[in-house]
């Protein structure tokens, strides 16, 4: 397992946050769209895992596979919180981009002695 991460929407740039941070619900309810299939996260607890498929072992695979056969990179992350989906194939959607905060450490979040503010 990794640790904490999430990607932006590919459709808005909106982070996908994770179920521990505070951002709204509706930030943790999104679609991982692949090329041959895609997963619904009702609420996505932010370690990689879309509906119970582990996105990097699926990177993995799809890699592998590619290898195997016509050669090539795995598919890319493309993440689209459910609000802004509409049913967009993988190949119409953008790659999704590293969330800078983790999916957890949004603006305005402090701990003690933490650096993030």
């Amino acid at each position: 397992m990794v640790g904490i991460c999430s990607w932006k929407c590919s459709v808005s740039g909106i982070s996908i946050a994770s179920v521990y941070s505070k951002q709204p619900s509706w930030q943790r309810e999104c679609y991982l769209v692949t090329p041959g299939k895609v997963y619904y996260e009702s609420c996505y607890q932010g370690y990689g895992e879309f509906a119970g498929i582990d996105i990097f072992c699926l990177m993995r695979e799809r890699g592998a596979e590619k290898e195997d056969s016509e050669g090539g990179a795995a598919f890319k992350p493309k993440i689209v919180l459910a609000k802004y989906y509409s049913g967009q194939r993988y190949e119409e959607l953008p790659e999704s981009e590293p969330c800078p905060y983790g999916g957890y450490f949004f603006e305005g979040w402090k701990e003690k002695g933490s650096e993030y503010t």
